[in-house]
């Protein structure tokens, strides 16, 4: 069964010493409550009412011990059983709490490990990864998924332990007796309805899984339409879409209640199965105890085992339910971890020169899927050389720029920064020389002093306000109500478009990478923010390589040459 959960335990095992001290502490409770109840029942209640009759059925070893540390005083040996009452259940209450303690601590810890691991391992993964999957379920992984996995050591946490140590202690217990009365030993045959409680058990657990990976499933559709609908308000209310999307996400909140039913109904229906089939096992278990002359005293502690074993296959069938829905919600994150890194790196990359900003295309081909892009393309772009790409809408314009800080890889041939074959260096490395500038460019969450130092965290305040008045970004941004320390809302979308692309181009300034792409940099603004972007662009493209992505002949101005993309074909155009 842990099997499934082989991801975590890297992240479980710093805190192996924690683990060890919670399965002590379940051990002490397991035994506490089933064997220690029981045996307390039998063996202090005859010394506090002085039953001589049921003192001798109490071990010796226990009488001696009584004795040799209290002495033969009645008065004292009756304090001192009234006192082992409430000493039995205070090690039974501190074996509870320290074992749910530690263990939700080392579950809770190593969640949080695991959590990052995952983003992490989604920060790393290439652009094609996140072309084939909706933003909305990657959320419901990396959050609810994750967030599963943590509630489910939470609550299992402190059981997992405690309950199979009881079930065993009380069995123990109830195979001493049996094995010393005959009576107890025929009582001791009801209990055989134990083991048959693992099918149920079983058959719960394994339609709470199916059921849970549809319910995590439908998560993520409901987040994928609640994001469509908050990231492009305009266009929703612009083409109607507003009863559709409704229908839509009611549909799929109809789905998650009658899935979520069924589980409830699964989950919350092993209790009362495991109780009949107790209470079952109860009564035979009295039928035959009395039918063979066991006394009321006998069978009181005989009883109280028998239902000390039968809680923790109610609780242990409780925890199965959680731990099958978990092992849905791993296998959904395993998605994740598992995914193919369509962009390896060599275990020992080729140092990159960082003094220039040649790019070299050699016979490249690229494909999405079946679909040829770029087809033998052979172009050398020169250090410090701007260079403007023209032609139709799915030409190849953007894929071009797109191979050369390895967003992507080609289908054949190679491409070289600096002399170097982009596969052979460090990733980082190379989008360290790259500064890129999209049509529509994202602002993160934060204040606009921490967007533009995205470019070069430890910048000084000096070189922050130098690049944002060399992009014309500054005078709008002190006029802000707290300049550079205004908080950006989502996505920018406080800002005109004009304002976010300059806090773009003063991003790329302070970066101050030798290769630079503009994709569409100006096609999205009215005719004063291009202007002042325009006069951005011309300031940014000094002295570096420049491929320009663009429509516009007032763009292409700034180029040196221009290539024509055609089809996947890239043609020489005017020098």
């Amino acid at each position: 069964m842990f099997s499934d959960f082989k991801p975590l335990f890297p992240h479980l095992k710093p805190l192996r010493f924690k683990f060890v001290w919670g399965v002590l502490a379940g051990v002490l409770y397991g035994v506490a409550s089933g064997a220690g109840l029981p045996f307390l029942s039998k063996s202090a209640l005859p010394i506090i009412f002085n039953d001589q009759e049921k003192l001798a059925d109490v071990p010796d070893w226990f009488l001696d011990g009584f004795h040799f540390l209290f002495g033969d005083d009645p008065h004292r040996l009756l304090v001192a059983s009234c006192i082992f009452i409430p000493f039995i259940l205070l090690l039974r209450g501190l074996g509870g709490y320290l074992s749910a303690f530690w263990m939700s601590e080392v579950g809770l810890r190593g969640i949080e490990s695991f959590r990052k691991e995952v983003f992490s391992r989604l920060l790393s993964l290439p652009m094609a990864f996140f072309e084939k999957r909706a933003s909305g379920d990657l959320l419901a992984r990396v959050v609810g998924d994750t967030g599963v996995l943590q509630k489910t050591i939470t609550s299992v946490a402190g059981d997992i332990v405690k309950q199979p140590v009881m079930l065993v202690a009380a069995l123990v217990y109830l195979v001493t007796e049996a094995m010393q009365n005959e009576g107890v030993f025929f009582a001791l045959i009801g209990g055989v309805t134990v083991p048959l409680l693992v099918f149920p058990v079983r058959f719960l657990g394994k339609r709470l899984k199916k059921r849970s990976k549809r319910l995590q499933g439908n998560r993520g559709e409901l987040n994928g339409v609640a994001s469509e609908v908050i990231q492009n308000p305009l266009e929703v209310r612009a083409y109607n879409l507003e009863g559709r999307l409704n229908e839509q996400f009611g549909g799929l909140v109809e789905e998650g209640r009658k899935v979520g039913l069924k589980m409830v109904r699964y989950r919350r229906s092993l209790g009362p199965m495991v109780e009949v089939v107790a209470a079952i096992g109860f009564a035979f278990a009295l039928y035959l105890g009395a039918k063979n002359e066991m006394t009321l005293e006998d069978f009181l502690g005989v009883a109280m085992a028998l239902f000390l074993a039968y809680e923790p296959v109610k609780k242990l069938g409780a925890i199965h339910g959680y731990l099958e829905e978990a092992k849905a919600s791993m296998t959904r994150v395993e998605d994740i971890l598992k995914a193919e890194d369509s962009l390896p790196e060599l275990e020992h990359p080729e140092a990159l020169p960082n003094d220039g900003g040649e790019v070299l295309f050699k016979g490249v081909h690229f494909s999405y899927g079946s679909e040829e892009i770029l087809r033998g393309v052979n172009v050398e772009i020169a250090s410090g050389e701007t260079v403007a790409l023209v032609g139709e809408s799915g030409g190849g314009k953007t894929t071009f720029a797109n191979l050369i800080p390895r967003f992507y890889d080609v289908s054949k041939g190679e491409i070289r920064v600096n002399g170097k074959d982009v596969r052979t260096v460090a990733k980082k490395d190379l989008r360290n020389l790259i500064a890129v500038v999209p049509q529509m460019p994202v602002l993160f969450r934060g204040t606009i002093r921490e967007n533009i130092l995205m470019g070069k965290p430890d910048a000084s305040e000096e070189e922050m306000e130098v690049a944002a008045r060399r992009a014309f970004a500054h005078d709008f941004i002190v006029r802000q109500e707290k300049g550079y320390d205004t908080e950006v809302s989502e996505k920018g979308s406080s800002l005109s478009g004009g304002q976010r692309q300059r806090i773009a181009i003063a991003r790329a300034f302070i970066k101050n990478a030798p290769i630079l792409i503009l994709d569409e940099a100006t096609s999205a603004l009215d005719a004063e923010s291009e202007e002042k972007v325009q006069q951005a662009i011309t300031e940014l493209v000094k002295g570096r390589t420049t491929l320009m992505i663009t429509h516009r002949e007032s763009t292409e101005q700034f180029a040196d040459r221009v290539l024509l993309f055609d089809k996947g074909v890239v043609r020489e155009g005017r020098g």
